[in-house]
């Protein structure tokens, strides 16, 4: 499994990621994540930092998980969700011909990925103002456009990150771009970014339209704790131990615990079982 993009590390483009396993804790961290940043693309990060143990073969650090590609982020929080729980998502869509409701389900580790192109991160562009070097958007600039006020301003704060080696002694102005020349740089950095799709094509089993449905790549971001809490009450009650060590431990071993706790009373759920207590 390999970045779609890559990140430059000793001067190679380095692709490799590992996980690392999952814990309550990373679990709790995700749904709690709000709380530990102040727009999306931080919080995004802090998940990041938390969740991967290696990036390109080094410590997966703030500065490389900033540093990554949009799409290699975007990547990264889908497979995330699929390293977590690796089943269908299931959701409910409207079909914008007949209007009739459908469900349709999708898997994160099946989400279609297209990968960086032969200049990633870098491409030139040839503007009236002369050619500019322009990167890929990373997630240094989704933080520096998080607090724009509209669009225009978080397109011009965009531009003013992206340029590179204007050749000029002042900052870069992006008011000197044409319509033409915004047009130029958006195709050419769409050409070679590493992109994954945020839709996907289901047909309506009513009238048999095509309809876009919406995937959430961000999805794990919500993930609910009240599950989380309750295994911690079922192997806090019979073992004893601190919610710390219970958190601390790999999600598989939870799992274990409460099948060997299920065993014992008869094979009752969790839920029977709080409900008995």
């Amino acid at each position: 499994m390999a970045l779609p993009g890559g990140i430059h590390m000793d001067g190679e483009l380095r692709r490799d990621f590992r996980f690392r396993p999952i814990t309550g804790e990373l679990e709790l961290m995700l749904s709690e994540s709000v709380q530990y940043a102040d727009n999306h693309a931080l919080r995004v990060t802090t998940v990041l930092c938390q969740a991967l143990e290696t990036l390109g073969g080094a410590p997966a650090s703030a500065e490389a998980v900033r540093g990554l590609s949009v799409g290699d982020r975007q990547f990264l929080m889908a497979r995330l969700a699929a390293h977590i729980q690796d089943l269908p998502v299931w959701v409910t869509a409207h079909c914008g011909h007949c209007q009739e409701p459908f469900d349709t389900s999708y898997r994160y580790a099946d989400v279609p990925v297209k990968t960086a192109g032969a200049d990633y991160p870098r491409t030139q562009v040839d503007t009236h103002f002369g050619s500019l070097n322009v990167h890929v958007p990373t997630g240094v600039d989704q933080e520096r456009i998080a607090n724009a006020s509209d669009h225009a301003e978080a397109m011009r704060l965009l531009l003013r990150g992206i340029v590179e080696g204007a050749n000029m002694d002042t900052e870069f102005d992006p008011e000197v771009l044409s319509a033409a020349d915004i047009a130029a740089i958006e195709q050419q950095v769409e050409a070679i970014a590493p992109e994954v799709a945020t839709e996907l094509l289901a047909q309506c089993p009513h009238c048999g339209t095509d309809n876009a449905v919406a995937i959430n790549l961000y999805a794990c971001l919500a993930r609910p704790t009240d599950d989380l809490f309750a295994e911690i009450h079922i192997i806090a009650s019979h073992y004893h131990w601190s919610e710390q060590a219970i958190l601390d431990m790999p999600r598989h071993r939870r799992q274990t615990y409460l099948r060997h706790i299920d065993s014992s009373r008869g094979m009752y759920g969790p839920a029977d079982f709080i409900q008995a207590t």
